[in-house]
């Protein structure tokens, strides 16, 4: 089977989470790109949002409450003190100390519709399999409906989804590997790992998503007794694709933070090192990775990236495929990057 494959670079502002229109207008916009790549020998195409794509709708509606805040904590404090009296009563519902759970339970809600309705919808428009990036959510215990949304308790995961060409849900997995001084000061939960390792069924290609920091072969650091990289798992239990949404809030060329070594490696050098590129070396199974990077700059903010397409040969070793042309979080940097693969 030959399939297209995306990996989708998107420059999201402010205005493109505004409202669910701006929203639904910006997917479109990239969707259409995609569009217009596909190959007419291809029998299947597979797009992949980066990660926390759909964490910023959270300000859907509420933008004219940032005002003229410098830094994204202080927008989610005014955006927190206008729902104040609802965030108390979410704490007490679900039994949390936590703001910050609070906080993401109560815009859960408005942020699933808009991100769920807008890669259905598209998905049967554009007759392609989106895997839609990721959000911070509560776990839905309504998932025999996903059209509709309440929380299961307060715990926040990273979440993403896959959803197919009728606009049904696929596969969903939840984040793992927590990244240090970014997600675990957010008061989120690790995802389960038996699941996270799940392997669903793509036109009878076995597929999965290992968000981010779950697709990387080592920790970042030497405090985390509990990291497990999931590629390994993934490629035991037969997966052939692998999806990694990603977004880096390190400057792509700066100096890797949390690098122990002499060698002063940036981030770029280090994601290649320690990555899902790394981690491919190793696999048996695994014959492609789909990495998208997020590019961002919301106040205070940022995310960057080049974005990839990776693949595994028996006699080739690791391919780059594709990849996204800039990585710096600038309009011209948006792009499609795009393969196609035979799979046998």
């Amino acid at each position: 089977m030959r399939v297209d494959l995306f990996a989708v670079q998107p420059y999201m502002t402010l205005d493109d989470y505004a409202n669910e229109s701006a929203f639904f207008r910006k997917i479109d916009s990239l969707l259409q790109q995609t569009a217009l790549l596909r190959d007419p020998a291809s029998q299947a195409a597979l797009a992949v949002f980066p990660e926390d794509l759909a964490t910023f709708l959270v300000i859907a509606n509420r933008v004219s409450l940032i005002g003229n805040a410098h830094t994204l904590d202080e927008a989610f404090a005014r955006i927190g003190k206008h729902l104040f009296p609802s965030i108390i009563a979410t704490m007490a519902k679900y039994r949390t100390r936590s703001l910050k759970e609070a906080f993401f339970v109560w815009t859960a809600k408005d942020v699933w519709r808009i991100w769920y309705t807008t890669m259905t919808q598209l998905a049967k428009k554009y007759n392609i399999t989106i895997v839609a990036g990721s959000a911070l959510l509560p776990q839905n215990r309504l998932d025999p409906n996903p059209a509709l949304f309440r929380a299961q308790s307060a715990r926040i995961f990273n979440f993403s989804f896959t959803v197919d060409p009728r606009g049904q849900i696929l596969y969903s997995t939840r984040k793992v590997n927590l990244v240090p001084t970014q997600e675990d000061v957010l008061d989120l939960s690790p995802g389960p790992l038996d699941a996270a390792a799940a392997v669903c069924s793509w036109n009878q290609i076995p597929m999965a998503t290992a968000i981010c920091y779950d697709g990387f072969r080592v920790p970042h650091t030497t405090g985390e007794p509990d990291f497990t990289p999931l590629m390994p798992l993934l490629d035991k239990n037969g997966a052939r694709i692998v999806a990694q949404p990603s977004a880096n809030p390190w400057w792509w060329q700066e100096p890797w933070v949390f690098d122990q070594t002499p060698r002063h490696r940036t981030r770029r050098q280090q994601w290649w090192d320690e990555g899902a590129m790394a981690a491919l070396e190793d696999c048996q199974s695994i014959e492609v990775v789909i990495n998208p990077q997020l590019l961002l700059q919301l106040l205070d903010v940022h995310f960057d990236g080049t974005s990839v397409i990776l693949a595994r040969t028996p006699h080739d070793g690791i391919q780059i495929l594709a990849q996204s042309a800039d990585y710096q979080a600038r309009p011209e940097a948006e792009e499609i990057v795009h393969a196609s693969w035979n799979f046998s």
